[in-house]
C-alpha cells in the first residue's frame, strides 16, 4: 500500500495543506528548488549521525518534512510538471542513500563492520531495486505500486528505526543490528513481491 494514499497520511497531508503551505508559498523557491534543499538536508544525515543519532535524526526528520513540499507546492501554484516528477523521483534515489549510509557510519567502531558493512551496501541495492523493477514494469506498460516496503513506507521505518536508537541508549547495538537486518529482509521481500507481480501481470497480457 503506498503511504502518501493510506488513511494514516490523510491527517498529516491536510495539516500541511491548511497550516503550513500558506506560509511557504510565500516564499520565491520553486517546488523543484524545494526538492534540491530536501536532498541537500539528507546529505547532511550521515553527518548528523556521526555526530550524534540525535542530530542524524532531526536531519532525516527534516529532510523527509520538505521532501512532502515539493509536490504539494507544485500543486497548488498549478505547476507541476512532468520533469519536476522526474526529478523528485530521482533525487528520492539519493536521499534513499544518505539515510542509509548514515546508519553506516553508526556501526565504525563495530567489532563486526564488516559484517555491517556488507549488510548496509546491500540494502542500498535492495532499496535501489524497488525503485527500479517498478520503472521498469511501468515503463514496458504494467503497474508495480505494490509491496510493503515502498518509499514512503521505508522513510517511516527508518525515522522510527533511528528514534529507537536514540531512545533505548542500553539496547543501542541490539536495535542498530535487529533494524538493519529487518530492513533488508523486508526490502528484499519487496523486491521480490514487485517482480513475482510483473512477471504474472506480463504473462496475462500475453494470453
Amino acid at each position: 500500500m503506498v503511504l502518501r494514499k493510506s488513511f494514516l497520511a490523510e491527517p498529516y497531508y491536510r495539516w500541511i495543506d491548511k497550516r503550513i503551505l500558506p506560509y511557504v508559498n510565500r516564499l520565491t523557491l520553486s517546488p523543484n528548488q524545494f526538492t534540491l534543499v530536501g536532498v541537500l538536508l539528507a546529505a547532511a544525515v550521515p553527518i548528523g549521525f556521526f555526530l550524534h543519532p540525535v542530530v542524524g535524526l532531526l536531519f532525516m526528520l527534516i529532510s523527509g518534512f520538505v521532501d512532502t513540499l515539493d509536490g504539494l507546492l507544485a500543486r497548488r501554484r498549478n505547476v507541476a510538471s512532468t520533469f519536476g516528477a522526474f526529478l523528485d523521483s530521482t533525487l528520492d534515489r539519493i536521499s534513499d542513500f544518505f539515510y542509509i549510509f548514515g546508519f553506516w557510519t553508526l556501526f565504525w567502531n563495530s567489532d563486526r563492520f564488516i559484517l555491517a558493512s556488507v549488510l548496509i551496501f546491500a540494502s542500498s541495492l535492495t532499496t535501489v531495486m524497488i525503485s527500479y523493477v517498478k520503472a521498469r514494469s511501468e515503463a514496458l506498460g504494467g503497474t508495480c505500486s505494490i509491496g510493503w516496503m515502498e518509499r514512503g513506507w521505508r522513510t517511516i521505518y527508518l525515522i522510527i528505526w533511528a528514534f529507537l536508537i536514540c531512545a533505548l541508549p542500553p539496547l543501542a547495538d541490539l536495535t542498530l543490528w535487529a533494524g538493519l537486518v529487518l530492513y533488508f529482509v523486508l526490502t528484499s521481500i519487496t523486491v521480490l513481491q514487485r517482480i513475482t507481480h510483473s512477471r504474472m501481470e506480463f504473462s496475462r497480457s500475453k494470453g
